[in-house]
């Protein structure tokens, strides 16, 4: 399974917002996208997964273009967890993980045993047992990004793309979600995440794309997110680089 962007430019009400932008993502890849604000990278995620128009190169699903795919075959190969979700409000917990299974459901079908399996790991990966009865608008921010992140999982797809996941959670829900998206590349799977977290990558490993005004300003391994002077070529912003005792290692912003 991968996906090929060549040379992707997006516009978006009559303004570049990509330009040029190209990537691959293969099977079993951990690839962080950071940059400022505006920088276009929710605009590549949803280009990559056909919810935007592209006006010049393209998108290859498995070497198809993805606009020959289908909404639900799209949905069987890629779980996406949005920023913002609207319209749940009401739904308890367990039908919105159910949710996940509907890229393979026909209408008015009801949920297979395999359906029912998929669901249940989803849970408990999420630890989200206690939660399955209450309804969505009594959960607090991280219950719920895990409770859409379950339905994510639940799809039982081989790559998984979350737009800013840790995004306001406070420190416990921060390490829970780190431990699912480590969970889920140790079985082998492909993840994409956007993040303004710039430890979120050196805790997770694997590669880094930079974009900056629409534009990939760098792309390589994550360890290079510990070059300061990169970092400020892309953020515009100083920092500085942390060395634990136990070897572990951060960046900081210099203030």
């Amino acid at each position: 399974m991968s996906i090929t962007a060549e040379n992707l430019t997006v516009h978006r009400l009559g303004r570049p917002v990509l330009r040029d932008v190209s990537l691959r993502i293969g099977e079993g890849d951990c690839i962080c996208v950071i940059g400022p604000n505006g920088a276009g990278k929710s605009s590549l995620m949803a280009a990559l997964l056909g919810l935007l128009p592209v006006s010049d190169g393209a998108v290859l699903m498995d070497g198809t273009p993805i606009c020959r795919l289908s909404r639900r075959a799209i949905a069987r190969r890629v779980a996406y967890v949005p920023q913002i979700h609207e319209g749940y409000m009401g739904f308890r917990v367990r039908e919105i993980v159910e949710s996940g299974r509907y890229a393979y459901l026909d209408p008015l079908d009801s949920l297979s045993e395999e359906d029912r399996r998929a669901i249940g790991e989803a849970v408990e990966a999420c630890r989200i047992e206690t939660l399955l009865d209450r309804p969505l608008d009594t959960l607090s921010g991280g219950e719920r990004q895990k409770v859409w992140i379950a339905a994510a999982l639940a799809q039982q797809t081989s790559m998984l793309f979350l737009d800013e996941p840790t995004n306001a959670l406070d420190p416990a829900h921060q390490a829970e979600l780190i431990r699912i998206m480590r969970g889920f590349l140790a079985a082998g799977k492909t993840l994409l995440v956007i993040c303004h977290d710039l430890n979120l990558p050196l805790m997770l490993g694997g590669r880094v794309l930079a974009l900056r005004e629409g534009q990939a300003v760098f792309a390589g391994p994550v360890e290079d997110l510990l070059d300061t002077d990169r970092l400020r070529d892309i953020f515009h912003t100083d920092f500085v680089t942390h060395h634990a005792t136990d070897g572990h290692k951060s960046v900081q912003l210099k203030l």
